[in-house]
């Protein structure tokens, strides 16, 4: 792999934005990067030259991810909006893009820019960091790394569509709606109230256990169309894909785990979009992200159905799917982050994990092989490995039918678990 150049690409029209946009205590909930590459099929000669320049388009639009993260005069975390510029790697590579796209974790590092800095505690500042890459036979890579702190993946999704479109066409997708800078709807309410107790339980700082030392393995479960019919026809056909596939994954994993004691608690973390329920205003760009949770035996969950699973997991959904568990997610945040400088810093990611509990984020969704810069859409995804057990990341459908999840596994559980998974 070779750098051919580095530079940082900035917004090209005059700052109409404020001057720096607060965040809030579901920003400050979401604390890593998010790594994703997208891979490309014959991309032309000037296909590099081409996104830079509808990123620069682009961030006139979304100057939030041309700032840099820190704090304003009184202390509070925020956005600069400074136009300081995302972070724009150019590489190639001698080999065939072919050998890349079986591989996951940090088998596709040397894709993601990030891995090639030094930027040392300055990484956490940048919101967004790319690299192009252009392999021998055509193929090329375009990786992004998002900060979580910035928006979410809905989010997210809306910047790549939009940054697309203005490299295909020179302008940004029909009915683009332009972004609000205030995220205070979003904003504690005074004085804070915690009005679920589950909420503290789910959003503590220390969900996730330390294991020191473990090797974390990334693997890739493809499942057909008619795998998942067939799944989902074992819950009687009554749930969604999203409770099925997470059902399934959920008792695998617990199966792959062999707690020998089968009364452990075992735990099922969602991901949950609060955007409607908050009614966020046209042009939201940041996180409405927070965690629902449900925990049974790992008795319960191994001797009883798929379907039980599903029906436990659907209960949670319904719980936290309200005003009053949200704004309490919000409030409980807000106390917790009030004294964030007197904790111990957390472990590293590869040092983390969730056992005896999963954590299943959806991307189904996310319109990632719809991503075309003027020279195709994408056909594979990937990301790149942080670290944390126990997560598997359900990607959205390919072009084949193909639903990819990706595995995060402790290295002793792997083979167990995929033939849990097959069977």
């Amino acid at each position: 792999m070779e750098i051919h150049s580095r530079m940082c690409v900035a917004k090209s029209v005059p700052a109409t934005a404020p001057p720096l946009v607060l965040l809030t205590p579901l920003d400050l909930f979401h604390t890593s990067q998010m790594p994703i590459v997208l891979f490309y099929e014959n991309a032309p000669a000037g296909a590099a030259a081409r996104i830079e320049s509808g990123l620069a388009t682009v961030l006139d639009h979304f100057p939030e991810l041309a700032g840099r993260i820190g704090r304003d005069e009184l202390g509070r975390h925020c956005i600069h909006l400074n136009n300081e510029g995302a972070i724009f790697v150019e590489a190639v590579c001698s080999s065939e893009l072919a050998p890349f796209l079986d591989k996951r974790g940090n088998d596709v590092k040397d894709l993601v820019g990030s891995s090639t800095l030094e930027l040392g505690d300055g990484m956490n500042r940048v919101p967004l960091i790319i690299q192009v890459t252009r392999f021998a036979c055509g193929g090329l890579a375009l990786s992004w790394e998002g900060h979580h702190r910035v928006c979410d993946g809905s989010a997210h999704t809306q910047f790549l569509l939009n940054w697309a479109s203005a490299a295909r066409t020179g302008s940004l997708t029909p009915g683009f709606v332009p972004l609000i800078h205030d995220r205070s709807f979003l904003s504690p309410r005074d004085p804070p109230v915690v009005e679920d107790p589950l909420v503290e339980f789910v959003h503590k700082p220390m969900s996730r256990t330390t294991v020191p030392g473990q090797e974390v393995l990334t693997l890739t479960e493809n499942l057909t169309s008619k795998q998942i019919s067939h799944l989902k026809s074992l819950c009687g056909n009554k749930y969604t894909t999203y409770e099925t596939l997470s059902a399934h994954f959920w008792r695998c994993m617990t199966a792959a785990r062999d707690f020998e004691d089968r009364s452990t608690l075992v735990g099922h973390f969602c991901p949950a979009n609060g955007r409607s329920i908050l009614n966020a205003p046209p042009g939201f760009f940041g996180n409405a992200i927070y965690h629902t949770f449900v925990q049974t035996s790992a008795a319960d969950l191994l001797d009883g159905s798929l379907e039980h699973a599903a029906g436990l997991i659907r209960q949670a959904v319904k719980r936290a799917s309200n005003r009053v568990f949200l704004e309490s997610v919000i409030d409980y945040l807000a106390l917790e982050q009030a004294g964030e400088d007197d904790r111990p810093p957390q472990a590293e990611a590869k040092d983390q994990s969730w056992i005896p509990n999963v954590m299943i984020p959806c991307w189904s969704r996310f319109p990632l092989y719809e991503v075309d810069f003027g020279f195709g859409d994408p056909f594979r995804f990937s990301t790149v490995n942080v670290g944390i057990e126990g997560v598997f990341t359900i990607g959205p459908p390919r072009k084949d039918g193909i639903t990819e999840v990706l595995i995060n596994v402790r290295k002793e559980h792997a083979q167990s678990l995929l033939a849990h998974l097959g069977n």
